[in-house]
């Protein structure tokens, strides 16, 4: 038995986080205890710590919080047979069932049937952690520990860049939390032309700078439109990739992209948008679609390889660590704007 300390959302409320003591009993067959090195806040963690409308709709505390980690296999259950004690690990939160329509289709990540690691009650905001041995991943040799931790966002990122090819293409980054300084990352690796990325926050444009985009601009100061140059603003944008969940942002985006254009939303509004279909999408014909996830197995094998080439660069985005104990500290440094990935270290 395993005492382990792990941060829950205590309330129905905003922020209401506390430090709970748990004991981990040993494995069920199917499962693998773990010890967390790393684990980093994500978008969905934000919304539940600020407990907003999609936020209620979808969780009902208390429960632990955390599900981006890189980790160690401490013990496997009976039953497991992929993953050996010494691994290191991290996890796709995305469990499908393995036999619907749309697992047959090779959709495993929109499994009708799907299991959210995020709502299974486990949580790696911890010491240590039980996992389902389907939710795991084992993080190659040549893969830093250090680099676990933002895999499973990363691959958010790569799927959104990777379903619009945008080699050559001009691109525009709406929103450069994680989500959106990682497609910034992936979207200069995979050839695009221009990237332009917008954000309130000067700290992270400064971050996309860092990591290839050619343009940025905080839009409460500065349009869209104003800030293209002269060639771009004849071409507009061929990809447009919405990670901030600002309806603002996405009404003025899309009168900067070209006809035929394509709009990936890696996003989680608070509410929900609206767009006139008539004037966009039937007379000006862009194509518009959604990211759940990533798609399985072929992100994250994508990930690693981009991981591998360029590891360092893309560990930017983590810029703050804080000891798990100084959880509040990270929480609101995360919601703050001035953080790009913050990462918490039991």
């Amino acid at each position: 038995m395993i005492e382990a300390r792990s941060i829950f959302k205590e309330q129905a409320a905003p922020h209401s986080l506390g430090m709970r003591s748990r004991q981990l009993i040993s494995v069920a067959e199917s499962e693998v205890l773990i010890k967390i090195h790393s684990s980093s806040i994500c978008g969905t963690d934000l919304h539940i710590y600020k407990w907003n409308e999609w936020a209620s709709r979808s969780y009902r505390p208390p429960m632990p919080l955390g599900h981006e980690f890189g980790g160690t296999v401490i013990e496997a259950g009976s039953a497991v047979r992929t993953i050996r004690k010494g691994d290191i690990v991290t996890a796709e939160t995305h469990l499908p069932c393995g036999h619907c329509r749309q697992c047959r289709l090779g959709r495993g990540h929109t499994c009708d049937n799907l299991k959210l690691f995020s709502r299974m009650g486990l949580g790696c905001f911890a010491d240590y952690t039980v996992v389902p041995e389907a939710a795991l991943r084992i993080v190659p040799a040549d893969i830093p520990i250090e680099h676990a931790t933002m895999m499973e966002p990363l691959g958010v990122s790569v799927r959104a860049v990777s379903e619009i090819p945008v080699d050559g293409k001009n691109v525009l980054v709406l929103g450069c939390g994680p989500i959106g300084l990682f497609a910034v990352a992936a979207a200069r690796a995979y050839g695009a032309g221009r990237i332009m990325a917008t954000d309130l926050s000067a700290y992270r444009l400064a971050l996309a700078e860092s990591l290839g985009a050619d343009i940025v601009l905080d839009p409460s100061q500065q349009s869209i439109a104003s800030a293209m140059p002269a060639i771009l603003a004849e071409e507009k944008f061929d990809v447009v990739i919405e990670t901030s969940g600002s309806e603002r942002a996405f009404q003025e985006a899309i009168d900067e992209t070209r006809k035929g254009g394509d709009i990936v939303f890696a996003s989680l509004p608070d509410r929900p948008f609206s767009i006139d279909i008539s004037r966009y999408l039937i007379l000006k014909e862009i194509g518009l679609r959604g990211v759940y996830g990533r798609r399985l197995d072929e992100t994250w094998l994508r990930v690693e390889t981009l991981l591998r080439l360029q590891g360092p660069k893309l560990a930017q985005v983590m810029s703050h660590a804080l000891p798990l104990a100084d959880f509040e500290t990270a929480f609101a440094l995360a919601s703050s704007g001035q953080a790009g990935k913050v990462v918490l270290h039991p």
